[in-house]
């Protein structure tokens, strides 16, 4: 296992050979990113713990190998898809008649490469959370929500998947887990995978859109 920084992108990235080679005799590589949100004050104490734990000719390799192990696509979240509200039947878009709002909180990415055909093999974890106001009843919703594959403005792929969550009798909230199908990109010469973004958000309809960016300038 070994770990290497990407400022630029503010990743902590960790590597592990997962056994076996490819036809050219490589290892076979796991990587996983870990988002360093914020930052410049996490960057800087990640940095000073690397030092500190690692010597000089260890911080060289990692260094010069870097970018052999920057191997997964981005993983992200559309900032105004991150939530949606869903009001009671019948009842026009107010916080009044607000029924329950879901929003995508966190999503992590892990892959393996394949260094003789440079085809990456990418997954998410997704992470929701669910709110609505305090009730007796247990009762179980689905909304839909998106995968885009692109890079800029080019998107290559898009995929609809269904959450279904459940609200337990009495909870006010639901936290939820979940992994759309991975996926398999292949990266042309002259690319790199983390050109690439796996970007996750709600399907929503414009007057959703504008409820959602509404709402969240309001609450804290």
């Amino acid at each position: 296992m070994f770990y290497a920084f990407h400022l630029r992108a503010a990743w902590l990235w960790s590597a592990a050979q997962i056994g076996g080679s490819d036809k050219s005799g490589r290892p076979r590589v796991k990587v996983k990113r870990h988002p360093l949100w914020g930052a410049q004050e996490s960057i800087v104490l990640m940095m000073s713990r690397l030092f500190r734990l690692a010597p000089l000719g260890a911080l060289l390799l990692l260094s010069s190998c870097s970018t052999a192990i920057l191997n997964c696509p981005v993983p992200a979240i559309l900032a105004d898809t991150r939530s949606v509200t869903i009001f009671r039947p019948g009842t026009p878009p107010d916080l009044a008649n607000e029924l329950y709002t879901v929003a995508l909180t966190n999503a992590t990415g892990d892959c393996t490469f394949s260094t003789r055909n440079a085809l990456v093999h990418a997954s998410l974890e997704l992470t929701f959370s669910a709110t609505r106001n305090p009730t007796n009843e247990a009762v179980t919703y689905s909304v839909p929500y998106f995968i885009a594959i692109h890079e800029g403005a080019k998107i290559y792929a898009k995929h609809l998947y269904t959450l279904r969550f459940t609200f337990a009798a009495g909870a006010s909230t639901a936290i939820i887990k979940q992994s759309p199908d991975d996926i398999e990109l292949q990266i042309p010469n002259g690319k790199l995978p983390w050109n690439y973004q796996q970007m996750a958000g709600f399907q929503m309809t414009p007057a959703q859109i504008d409820y959602s960016k509404n709402r969240n300038r309001y609450l804290p």
